[in-house]
């Protein structure tokens, strides 16, 4: 079967974009809905806002373009490099680059060490540094091979562009082209660029508008990084849909539900950090919230019990997804046409839903239903692959099937096989040679224990046990870190009073964090490897 196609109903299955290029869609809504906005962006800090129509869209993306081209030598098959915080400039110039066929690199300026973004630039080859003007510290970040162009000078062109971006031909070599090489945000050692093609992106994007129903009434707020796959994919699904996408410049918790209600939003993405500060702080009344259909949330394990609040109080289906950045996004998801009482059994059993439309899941060795074992993905929405990098290629991306290095397993649910995730791989925790799942351990103390606002299980080197079970724990806000408290709680889950754990899997260790001393993502995602780092170092 090719490497660009999974399996529906028995049968072979790929998908087909339904213009000829990104730059047929940009021109056909630019005809269809000129006047429409296609994007719309809010400043949290300083409330300004900026729109675009489709129309203006179109003429923006071809005038950009084409000043990379004349004055810069941009066309097929070059990187060029966005050094920009989350700013309308980054869909305007990875659109752009589509037009020519050319390949964009997001860069992480927040995270990114001067020696990672280096990085990054190097080893994508890119030829040119999009970025504001006296923002991106070239001294810090010597640039041999590349040059910095400031934005503000790529409105200065004249379109038309020229037609440098292939046409959908149906053939592997076109369908493989790299449209986006997002780096993986690794803890240690180098980062891996997945090199997400046109293909993989665009039959990413519509999965989810089959999953999540989307359609030219959705009106999508996007709050994490534009950098992210999370942001780059669910952009898309606007464009693709002729719906309006809502950038924030950044997540905020006091201008989140703000800008929901002023751009009378129908949909946004979360991540489970944000479905915590949410659930803790003022927020509107569900009867303010009609017009929010649905609130996505994944990139992280999601808390059942947190959910199940989130969902009772602001009257909003929280539907959530799973995927990793090298299969371009999502590719299960909880059905947001569910019956109340299914939908609320599958929240509070914290499934990651049922495989979507344009790949196949499964999990290695086929094991009966509710065994663990690696989850697997195949199809067009896999990435061609880490640039530069063929033995982790080749580690990772196996006979057309991708190792996502997450553990979960299958279970049946009426007549659907639905999906539920118990960690990482590296970070099962085997414990007398039992497998305990991090996961588990977390949404049982969190749920158990009152005073707990979120916990963070890791396994650490014993010589007994192989492993023994630690937990980093953060105290609900207005609760008085305490030792006394602490010591309590570990011995109340040591005598197996913590309801949903028994005492082999309880935390033999809890050390208290302040929850912006975690280590994170640019995501928010909590990271339990650089968690375990931080403490062994500290063990000596």
């Amino acid at each position: 079967m090719s490497i660009l196609a999974c399996e529906k109903n028995g049968r072979p299955h790929t998908y087909r974009f339904p213009w000829a290029n990104f730059t047929d869609l940009l021109r056909t809504r630019a005809r269809e809905i000129p006047d429409k906005d296609a994007l719309i962006f809010c400043d949290v800090d300083t409330h300004a806002r900026s729109s675009l129509t489709y129309a203006e869209l179109e003429t923006r993306t071809a005038t950009i373009a084409s000043a990379l081209h004349d004055r810069h030598g941009i066309g097929p098959g070059d990187c060029v490099a966005l050094a920009l915080p989350n700013a309308i400039e980054i869909p305007l110039l990875t659109l752009s680059l589509f037009r020519l066929g050319a390949t964009s690199v997001p860069l992480d300026l927040k995270r990114d060490t001067p020696d990672r973004k280096q990085f990054k630039i190097n080893d994508s080859g890119s030829r040119v540094v999009c970025t504001f003007n006296d923002l991106f510290d070239e001294e810090q970040c010597a640039l041999p091979e590349s040059r910095l162009v400031a934005t503000e000078e790529l409105d200065e062109a004249d379109p038309p562009v020229p037609d440098l971006e292939p046409e959908w031909s149906g053939t592997p070599d076109l369908e493989q082209h790299t449209n986006v090489v997002l780096y993986t945000s690794g803890t240690t050692g180098t980062p891996k660029g997945a090199c997400l093609t046109r293909q993989s992106l665009t039959s990413n994007a519509d999965g989810i508008i089959r999953w999540l129903e989307f359609d030219d009434t959705d009106r999508l707020s996007l709050v994490l990084p534009l950098h992210h796959v999370n942001s780059t994919v669910f952009s898309l699904t606007m464009l693709m849909t002729g719906g309006t996408l809502v950038l924030n410049s950044r997540y905020s918790l006091h201008g989140f539900w703000p800008v929901i209600q002023e751009e009378v939003v129908t949909a946004t993405s979360i991540v489970p950090t944000i479905m915590h500060d949410l659930n803790a702080s003022d927020g509107p009344a569900a009867s303010d919230l009609t017009h929010l259909r649905k609130v996505m949330i994944g990139s992280a394990p999601v808390p059942a019990g947190a959910a199940c609040r989130f969902v009772d109080r602001f009257g909003v289906p929280l539907m959530q997804g799973y995927g990793t950045t090298e299969v371009s996004l999502r590719v299960t998801g909880v059905p947001p046409s569910l019956e109340p009482e299914l939908y609320r059994k599958l929240l509070e059993e914290n499934s990651i839903g049922r495989e979507l439309a344009n790949c196949n899941v499964a999990i290695q060795g086929e094991p009966d239903e509710g065994e663990l074992g690696e989850i697997l993905v195949r199809g067009p929405v896999i990435a061609d692959g880490y640039l530069n990098q063929p033995e982790a290629t080749h580690e990772s991306f196996s006979n057309g099937w991708f190792r996502t290095g997450d553990i979960g397993c299958w279970k049946t649910v009426g007549e659907d096989r639905y999906y539920f995730i118990h960690g990482r791989a590296k970070e099962i925790i085997i414990k007398g040679g039992v497998n305990i799942s991090p996961i588990a351990v977390e949404n049982a103390i969190v749920e158990s224990v009152d005073e707990i606002a979120a916990a963070y299980v890791i396994g650490m080197p014993s010589e007994r046990w192989g492993e023994e079970i630690w937990a980093v724990i953060v105290y609900r806000d207005g609760v008085e870190p305490d030792e006394t408290l602490t010591q309590s709680i570990r011995e109340r889950g040591l005598s197996g009073e913590v309801e949903g754990l028994s005492a082999f899997e309880a935390p033999n260790h809890i050390v208290v964090y302040d929850p912006d001393d975690l280590p994170k993502t640019s995501t928010g995602k909590v990271q339990r490897s650089r968690i375990r780092d931080i403490l062994v170092e500290e063990r000596g």
